[in-house]
């Protein structure tokens, strides 16, 4: 007779996320309230991890807990609707305009990145604002200039070494990272002028000429420059899982200070520093990288995940605000080493400060740009 250890229940939960939440909304007719119910089957099993005992066919065992959680809900939410009657509650909706200063320093860079456009030829100026501005695919722009995809791809690039050596020659070019991060809400925000990026919230799939995938994650930034030397990438904000193909050319990824290499290698890099490697061999430096044996976890973001077994609260609310826009603060600084489990959703980061408050009995006040944790 098979078992396996609950330890390997947390991995399974992990691999069969998606078919669960699926399964609970179902039951419980709301993605949030299922949300909700998975989170609660994680910190379960959690508890059973703990226990050490061994069980038998974790896929079947985790979906018979997770439904005998959705009944509990269910029949829970039953009782108080009895109790308490309907009643509509007024959410706290937090105030999406940036503080008037951010506004006015925006106006002023405006005037100043203004020049430089108005310097690019017509065509060139309107694919770089349809494409940077108003998020058209190359597609969408070639249809609307009436020209190809590739035709597309060469006046974005004139446009942007155009505003690059202009701006670095006016020496505002901090001014353009001044103006987005005062528009997005004076939140680390993407490089505008960046070959690829990513706004608050979304992640990107990018092929490149050599077959190597870059994977940007929430509000991050990368520059490409191939030659027949070297393939560099510049991280030049947030963070990008690296997928480098097989190749004569050495594949290098240059953050900061960090200078990363790895051929036939899969490997994150944060701006912060933070590298990381998934798979085949790669070194920071003359420094190896050793191989990550939570790799799947630590990368869960691909997947639109996050997933925390046991980490300080204070470290949750930092990985969670780059997700989001806004700063997470804690009133107390004694809440920062509180441990916290699970496995939460990146399409609803809300979520995450939804289960603080349900499971760990915190409080979240929402004001402008700002939620407060206590």
């Amino acid at each position: 007779m098979l078992t396996s250890p609950v330890s390997g229940l947390l991995a399974s939960f992990q691999e069969h996320y998606d078919d669960l939440l699926h399964f609970l909304t179902r039951r419980m007719n709301d993605r949030q309230r299922a949300a909700d119910v998975a989170q609660e089957t994680y910190l379960k099993l959690v508890t059973l991890d703990q226990q050490a005992l061994p069980v038998r066919h974790a896929r079947s065992f985790i979906f018979r807990v997770a439904g005998n959680l959705a009944i509990d809900a269910l029949r829970r939410e039953r009782r108080i609707a009895a109790n308490h009657g309907d009643s509509d509650q007024a959410g706290e909706v937090a105030c999406p305009a940036p503080a008037p200063e951010a506004a006015l320093l925006a106006r002023e860079r405006l005037r100043i990145l203004d020049q430089a456009l108005l310097q690019l030829p017509d065509n060139a100026r309107q694919a770089l604002l349809l494409n940077r501005v108003e998020g058209l695919t190359q597609k969408q722009v070639a249809q609307q200039l009436g020209v190809s995809e590739s035709m597309v791809a060469k006046y974005i690039g004139q446009a942007l070494r155009h505003c690059r050596d202009w701006l670095k020659q006016a020496g505002v070019a901090a001014s353009v990272v001044v103006l987005i991060a005062a528009a997005a809400g004076w939140q680390q925000a993407p490089l505008w002028l960046a070959d690829y990026h990513t706004a608050v919230g979304e992640r990107q799939v990018i092929t490149l000429a050599d077959g190597s995938r870059i994977t940007l994650n929430s509000a991050s930034a990368v520059s490409v420059v191939f030659d027949e030397h070297e393939r560099r990438v510049v991280l030049d904000a947030g963070e990008a899982l690296f997928e480098a193909a097989d190749e004569a050319r050495p594949f290098v990824v240059e953050s900061g200070a960090e200078r990363v290499q790895g051929n036939a290698a899969t490997f994150s890099v944060r701006r912060d520093g933070r590298v990381l490697l998934a798979r085949g061999q790669a070194r920071v430096g003359e420094h190896e990288l050793a191989l990550a044996p939570d790799a799947e976890a630590q990368t869960a973001w691909r997947r639109g995940k996050l997933i925390f077994n046991g980490k300080p609260l204070g470290q949750v609310l930092a990985e969670l605000e780059r997700y989001r826009h806004g700063r997470i603060v804690l009133s107390d600084s004694r809440l920062a080493a509180m441990e916290v489990s699970g496995v939460f959703d990146l399409n609803e980061p809300e979520a995450l400060l939804r289960s603080l408050e349900q499971r760990y009995g915190l409080k979240v006040t929402y004001l402008p740009w700002l939620a407060v944790v206590h």
